[in-house]
């Protein structure tokens, strides 16, 4: 895998949901749930899918904008589900998310 830039492997990420009073937790929404992929140094990823389908979710996964409930997220070597605040930043300027509206 030395040629790849960025490796996801069994990203999850499930938003609790609750309900009542207390805020019982009373489920799960699998917003994602186990993806994994590979990006080689120089190549560009489209991700497609429906409304609700979690493409927004993993980007920001990927980011680390929001913490994955499990797996992890490699990017040119670096840890980023294990990487510290000043690691995640200098990782962030060389990462991007694009948003397209049709």
């Amino acid at each position: 895998m030395s040629g790849d830039l960025l490796v996801v492997r069994d990203l999850v990420k499930h938003f609790p949901v609750r309900q009542g009073v207390f805020s019982r937790t009373v489920g799960a929404v699998r917003a994602v749930d186990g993806v994994s992929f590979s990006i080689p140094k120089g190549a560009t990823l489209s991700l497609v899918g429906e409304s609700g389908s979690g493409k927004t979710t993993t980007g920001r996964l990927l980011l680390r904008l929001i913490e994955p409930t499990s797996g992890q997220v490699t990017f040119d070597g670096v840890d980023v589900t294990r990487a510290d605040r000043h690691t995640l930043r200098a990782l962030r300027k060389r990462m991007q998310i694009i948003f397209q509206d049709p």
